[in-house]
């Protein structure tokens, strides 16, 4: 009986044995990224045979790049193979993606950019500003980036190279010799350097016309030019002018009838007259025939344009015949 027990016993053990070491223990997978959000881990968590292979894989977010393994991991093999022997911790390590920006002027001296080059984190979203040097302005940004706002947004997602352009300008100034009231198409201000500014000027108070300029690039013609190559101060000078001898103009209408008085000018000639007639309206056509202006008892004019100006007269009573009486002087050069 003795022996019976005994040989029941090692028979026992020698099957406990073989079953324990038959069994397949299971094994858990867990993981991370750093930074967060840097990433992701596929697969992320598990319970897997032991000693099976698990295939990891790490996919970086927008903007970054993965850099290597750690924890129960080393290495940067992206797919990573993991023999699961045993419980595996496993943490995948990423880095912001980072582009050089390289901030150019046209000319050097133009003005500056800000922020100034460098190294920059993708997806990084910059607010450029080109200011101007002295005697310069903004024209626009050309390379990576277009446009003519000195202020511009600039998305970071690759290497950027761009060049804010600035353009060399002078200071004209328009003096005037003496001051009768001037009209001049033109303001002192900034220009262009090489920029050719049109000059065009006429007196507004008779009898003054125009004489000459002093600093451009044609002191005797109206218009005129001035290239802007430099600072410039330009005077434009006016003289008194002659008197004609004064023309008077009378007749009878009949009534609702029409008339005109042809008056032959120069060039910013200025004609100074008196109008009378109880029942008659007077209008201006210039030499092309278009209507300037309606004369009352005074009138004043300046020839914009030279040739046969014509003073039309109308009765507006159509019941009677009626006389006017026109004066005029013509101050000339």
């Amino acid at each position: 009986m003795k022996r019976f027990m005994r040989f029941f016993l090692i028979v026992a053990t020698i099957s406990a044995v073989i079953f324990t070491g038959c069994s397949t223990p299971d094994y858990q997978l867990s993981t991370s990224v750093v930074p967060s959000g840097g990433g992701t881990i596929s697969p992320s968590v598990g319970t897997f045979k032991g000693g099976s292979d698990v295939v990891l894989v790490a996919s970086p977010s927008q903007y970054y790049q993965f850099v290597g393994w750690a924890g129960d991991a080393s290495g940067d093999t992206n797919p990573l193979t993991v023999n699961m022997n045993s419980n595996k911790q496993i943490v995948a390590q990423f880095s912001r993606i980072t582009y050089s920006v390289e901030m150019n002027t046209m000319p050097a001296d133009g003005g500056t950019v800000n922020p100034t080059s460098g190294t920059y984190e993708a997806g990084t979203q910059l607010t450029l500003n080109a200011t101007p040097n002295d005697g310069y302005r903004f024209n626009n940004w050309s390379g990576d980036i277009t446009g003519g706002s000195n202020t511009m947004a600039l998305l970071v997602n690759s290497n950027k190279n761009l060049t804010a352009n600035f353009i060399k300008t002078y200071k004209l100034n328009i003096n005037y010799s003496p001051d009768v009231g001037a009209i001049v198409n033109q303001a002192s201000g900034v220009y262009d350097a090489g920029e050719k500014v049109t000059l065009s000027a006429k007196p507004s108070i008779c009898p003054y016309g125009f004489d000459h300029w002093s600093g451009a690039d044609n002191d005797n013609l109206n218009p005129t030019t001035v290239t802007m190559d430099a600072d410039k101060s330009v005077t434009l000078y006016f003289k008194k002018l002659t008197a004609s001898q004064p023309v008077t103009d009378s007749k009878t209408i009949w009534g609702g009838g029409s008339t005109h008085v042809g008056i032959e000018v120069n060039k910013f000639d200025w004609v100074q007259g008196e109008f009378w007639g109880p029942y008659f309206s007077a209008v201006l056509q210039d030499p092309n025939g278009k209507t300037i202006k309606t004369l009352g008892a005074n009138f004043t004019f300046n020839a914009e344009i030279p040739g046969r100006y014509l003073v039309v007269l109308h009765n507006t009573n159509t019941m009677i015949s009626a006389a006017y009486s026109l004066t005029y002087t013509i101050y000339h050069r």
